[in-house]
């Protein structure tokens, strides 16, 4: 009976061990999905070359991935009415840090040959190296076709420009050459020198151009001048 009952415990003990194994294996190899914690979207009007304008679709994914951030492989954004599909990698998505909040999305997606950006439901999936996915999705309730009035901006001079908006909140960016946003600052309507707006001379070595971005409350449209060049 002894040797059973020592038997039958050491046979429980081996299976324990097993299971255990089994466990810390299936743990090691465990696939952790990716996840959108939320999303912001903005409908942003822009002005052109040709004096007309274009929409634009700003959105960024607060994301999180349990493998980190390189495990981050694809943000896909569709309209399915539309049929409009954007991809987005690691070398397209801008990254934004906002405290432990990561985000990722982009400023400047549009429709093809410049049509106006369908209203309605977007949806967003967000995949990881291993194919595994979330999803999540958004409204873009903008008023269309509306008479869009832009914010402008023209040189007054060599070193000073003219700022005209006709909305209650502006920023003038200056960009460098290619046409990245190196600095932003708040402005009014009027005549202003680029080194008050930029608040230096740093302007003179890093910006090639300047535009005005402003922004209606009432129809939560960003609106963007056309950019104008820099003399240095």
């Amino acid at each position: 009976m002894r040797s059973r009952a020592l038997s039958r415990t050491r046979g429980l003990a081996r299976s324990a061990a097993l299971a255990a194994g089994l466990a810390i294996a299936l743990g090691a190899c465990a696939v952790n999905p990716p996840a959108i914690l939320s999303l912001s979207h903005r409908l942003i009007v822009a002005g052109t070359a040709a004096g007309t304008t274009e929409e634009r679709l700003s959105f960024f994914a607060a994301v999180s991935d349990k493998d980190g951030a390189a495990d981050l492989d694809r943000l896909v954004l569709a309209h399915d009415g539309g049929e409009l599909y954007w991809s987005l990698g690691p070398d397209d998505w801008l990254v934004r840090q906002e405290g432990s909040r990561l985000f990722i999305g982009s400023n400047g997606l549009k429709a093809p040959a410049g049509e106006p950006l369908p209203r309605g439901r977007y949806r967003v999936m967000l995949y990881d190296l291993a194919g595994e996915a979330a999803e999540g999705s958004f409204e873009l309730l903008a008023p269309a076709g509306a008479p869009y009035a832009l914010p402008t901006v023209a040189k007054a001079g060599p070193t000073s420009v003219l700022i005209a908006d006709p909305y209650p909140t502006a920023n003038a960016l200056f960009l460098d050459a290619g046409l990245k946003v190196i600095k932003a600052a708040q402005t009014q309507p009027g005549l202003h020198t680029l080194t008050a707006l930029y608040g230096g001379e740093g302007w003179r070595e890093a910006a090639a151009y300047l535009a005005v971005y402003a922004y209606d409350p009432r129809t939560e449209i960003g609106f963007l001048s056309w950019i104008q060049a820099i003399d240095r």
